[in-house]
């Protein structure tokens, strides 16, 4: 009898934590909200050097942020995948580069919205300090984990992304959609800095 209590709690315990892990992650609006935000991303940028690549994980890319200098600002979230030897979102160089994006992105309405990001290569994407796309390691342009997040109200929300490339082509983009409707890249317009 003591061995099914027991595994009924040890059953009852998972089932919690599932229902918990899967619970939208909550946002803070930015305090305090920006009153007219400049279009796009501010974004500081480091550089490994000619390849063969320095950088191997985000955790060696994170460690060149000290030496980070300011670049162009970025349109958005909408940096398609490029050709081997082009340039890595608003930097010159095509490989080897470090992005340290920062900004707001706009919510319009309250509600569970998903996110997905997208990268080439690795990429640590967070909203309101909450993880909403994380890769560690070197792939092609492809999706990361799709994330509930829940918007208490309309406005403007921190985010902050450590993004690099190593070699090969590059990319950086977002999905977003509320709950229950079609994820869409999200336009360049939700975001400001």
């Amino acid at each position: 009898m003591k061995a099914i209590w027991t595994g009924a709690l040890v059953g009852l315990s998972l089932l919690c934590a599932t229902a918990v892990a899967a619970a939208p992650l909550k946002l803070k609006p930015a305090s305090p909200q920006p009153s007219s935000p400049k279009a796009g991303l501010s974004v500081k940028y480091a550089w490994g050097g000619e390849p063969p690549a320095k950088i191997q994980s985000l955790d060696s890319a994170k460690q060149m942020l000290s030496g980070t200098k300011r670049g162009k600002p970025l349109r958005g979230l909408d940096y398609r995948e490029t050709d081997k030897g082009q340039p890595v979102l608003t930097y010159p160089k095509p490989y080897n580069v470090v992005a340290d994006i920062r900004g707001y992105i706009r919510f319009d309405q309250a509600g569970v919205y998903q996110i997905e990001t997208w990268s080439n290569d690795g990429i640590d994407a967070r909203i309101s300090g909450q993880s909403v796309g994380y890769f560690t390691g070197r792939q092609g342009c492809d999706a990361n984990q799709r994330i509930e997040v829940e918007v208490p109200k309309a406005g403007w929300y921190d985010l902050k992304m450590v993004y690099f490339q190593k070699y090969g082509g590059s990319c950086l983009m977002m999905k977003v959609g509320k709950k229950g409707s079609k994820l869409r890249w999200a336009p360049n317009n939700i975001f400001g800095h």
